[in-house]
């Protein structure tokens, strides 16, 4: 379905993706900046994975979950949107049927 603009009127579009790549991107970079400085020079125990690898680790599962919160918003939106549509066009046609009765008495 279109819209008066010619631009899709419901779903996702390439600019909410952009957005959901931009905020994840932010999130991560700041969530890795944030964090990197609580990991110690010298790991004592020398395990299988270091602080500065969880700290990456992790902060990537955050950017990823930041920007899947903000698509399931947008089709949150999008659903509240088509809902509303809806409502109003079975309203407007109720009022329409319910005025033509009135008319034809």
């Amino acid at each position: 379905m279109l819209g008066s603009d010619l631009t899709p009127r419901h779903g996702l579009r390439l600019s909410s993706l952009a957005a959901a790549v931009a905020v994840g991107s932010m999130v991560w970079l700041a969530a890795r900046s944030f964090a990197a400085g609580s990991c110690p020079q010298h790991d004592p125990l020398r395990v299988l994975s270091s602080c500065q690898e969880l700290v990456g680790s992790l902060a990537i599962r955050v950017g990823i979950t930041a920007g899947i919160a903000v698509l399931l918003m947008e089709l949150l939106s999008a659903g509240l949107r088509r809902t509303t549509e809806a409502m109003d066009d079975d309203r407007r046609t109720a009022a329409r049927e319910g005025s033509a009765r009135l008319d034809s008495r």
